[in-house]
């Protein structure tokens, strides 16, 4: 098998070779476009008394027995949904556990539809005291601590709150420099830039490429931006699709003097890349934080984008989505301030075509699906 991340053939291949172990039958929703798959929830979960990664000697059971809340383990009926309540922490324990062969390992993010909904969360594996890795030639049980922030969550099992990325080789092995990938090189371009400008580059670092804040007006909203408004009660069905009101849960951000826009502390807000992408079937994406530097704010977004994402977009590229949280002072940010990098990792073999494309290659300033399209206010 080839260096780079699997695809969706190969992770059908691995699951059949039995490096996902459950209890029941292992039947993961995966499209032949993705670089990586759902991982549903199982019925098991603790509520802790706060945030803790196991050390490489410590099976997350022994951070449950030392860091529980409550006495009781927590079972998640089937025939309803349990809400997670604002401001606390949980661990839940996922269907699988893995078995890793030497040369294969996770990484894992939050998805889409949850990260949107300004909730953390992050892998926890067994003897792993990194959050959303799990090392090569290991065995391990996985779980996802999950925080609300922002608006109550409802889940129950078999919801996927978060997804699996398999890699063979290193990261380093599997990055692609991003000279390799700016246009003339590649037709139609991988990276688009905003108009009159250029891709920027970490300093130092010649694979990471920056993404920049857009605060210039969305064309069919006419803002930049959403905030999500205070004192949220209603619980939220991440799975549900345009069941919610965006107006209901979200206030419109327009543009403050010299396209600037002040974040303000405890709140969580929506925006957009200046960078546009379209990723060809050959080669992912994987986002991270570019510096804790910004300003007292946090910066955090579903960490991958598959094959095909922004392809077929009628301006080229499809940008990324900035979740940009608030925290003990306000912080000014203008158009073009650097927020996140990102780095193009080689597919192992290439992603097929999606028979049913995700919305999300197509967004614009887009939020989480549970939410209904922003109804512009009437004259």
């Amino acid at each position: 098998m080839p260096v780079g991340v699997l695809s969706a053939e190969q992770i059908q291949r691995i699951i059949s070779d039995g490096v996902l172990k459950s209890d029941t039958t292992v039947t993961p929703r995966i499209s032949p476009a993705d670089s990586a798959i759902d991982a549903p929830l199982g019925d098991s979960m603790y509520e802790m008394k706060g945030s803790r990664r196991p050390n490489a000697q410590e099976p997350v059971l022994d951070v449950i027995q030392r860091y529980k809340k409550c006495a009781e383990r927590i079972t998640l009926p089937r025939d309803s949904a349990t809400v997670l309540k604002k401001g606390s922490i949980y661990l839940i324990k996922l269907k699988w556990s893995v078995v890793l062969p030497a040369g294969l390992h996770i990484r894992a993010t939050a998805k889409s539809s949850i990260g949107r909904l300004d909730a953390l969360v992050r892998l926890v594996a067994d003897n792993e005291p990194e959050f959303d890795r799990v090392s090569a030639d290991k065995r391990a049980d996985l779980y996802v601590e999950v925080a609300p922030l922002t608006f109550p969550l409802m889940i129950k099992p078999d919801l996927a709150l978060s997804q699996l990325r398999f890699m063979r080789g290193n990261e380093e092995w599997c990055t692609v420099p991003h000279g390799a990938l700016v246009a003339p090189f590649e037709d139609p371009p991988v990276l688009i830039p905003p108009p009159g400008g250029s891709i920027k580059t970490s300093h130092g670092d010649p694979s990471g490429v920056l993404l920049s804040l857009n605060l210039k007006p969305e064309e069919t909203t006419g803002f930049i931006g959403y905030c999500a408004k205070n004192d949220i009660t209603t619980a939220i069905n991440p799975d549900l699709k345009g069941e919610y009101a965006a107006e209901d849960f979200w206030s419109p951000v327009q543009p403050g003097p010299a396209d600037s826009v002040t974040i303000e502390r405890d709140r969580f807000y929506i925006f957009r890349s200046v960078e546009r992408f379209r990723v060809p079937e050959h080669l992912s994406v994987d986002c991270q934080a570019y510096s804790e530097g910004l300003g007292d704010i946090r910066i955090h977004y579903a960490g991958f984008a598959h094959p095909f994402f922004g392809d077929g977009h009628p301006k080229g590229g499809a940008p990324l989505i900035f979740e940009v949280r608030g925290h003990s002072v306000d912080t000014i940010l203008r158009h073009g301030d650097s927020l996140a990098k990102v780095y193009f990792r080689r597919m192992s073999t290439p992603a097929k075509p999606p028979s049913d494309p995700s919305p999300y290659s197509n967004q614009e300033l887009t939020l989480s699906r549970c939410f209904r399209p922003w109804t512009p206010a009437q004259p």
